[in-house]
């Protein structure tokens, strides 16, 4: 089983991205997503087993791949860690600046920078949670769960109806046929989540 990470182990290795951009003279500008946005950006998520970011060249380039590489390696983390399999899920309706929120700059220690990292809005980030629903997943779906019970919290949604209507702001197709979200949400357990979930902290 690959290992998972938390939040600090995330901000080192984006430091090592950070100055392995830096070192081959480029700059590299991704937007995370998912359980690494999260655990990056929230005060209700503390682990992650990779990290779902933007689209990336490919192939994609030599520094990048040998240092993501190396990072995996060192880390005993899985091969694909750093991967841009949710791009073909994003939203064409969200705006690279409205619906995102720069979350800083790596490496951390004041030398030139080669990365700089996004998180999405809490709206666009809870819309793609809805859209994927996976909390009926043996292994992911608790964690599932609380995640959208805290991302409506800090919308101010309580409702399947208004839930509905924020994944139509980004998925209209999603939201004319919602009758999984619907029944998932009107039926999904309300306990557990955070008693102030902040996004971003």
């Amino acid at each position: 089983m690959s290992a998972g990470f938390d939040r600090d182990a995330l901000l080192d290795a984006f430091d090592r991205i950070g100055r392995a951009a830096a070192q081959a003279r480029a700059k590299l500008q991704i937007a995370v997503y998912g359980g690494s946005a999260l655990m990056l950006a929230s005060n209700f998520r503390f682990a992650t087993e990779d990290v779902d970011v933007s689209k990336l060249d490919h192939p994609l380039p030599e520094w990048l791949a040998t240092v993501v590489h190396e990072i995996a390696e060192q880390n005993h983390w899985q091969e694909n860690w750093f991967n841009d399999g949710v791009a073909f899920h994003l939203s064409p309706l969200a705006d690279s600046a409205a619906d995102h929120l720069e979350f800083g700059s790596f490496p951390r220690d004041g030398t030139p920078t080669g990365l700089v990292v996004s998180v999405p809005s809490a709206e666009y980030l809870l819309a793609l949670k809805l859209k994927a629903f996976r909390i009926m997943d043996p292994l992911r779906g608790e964690t599932e769960r609380l995640d959208i019970l805290n991302l409506m919290r800090v919308v101010g949604i309580s409702t399947a109806e208004d839930a509905i209507s924020l994944l139509g702001r980004y998925f209209p197709l999603s939201a004319a046929s919602p009758e999984k979200q619907q029944f998932l949400l009107k039926n999904m357990n309300r306990t557990g989540a955070a008693d102030a979930p902040k996004y971003p902290r």
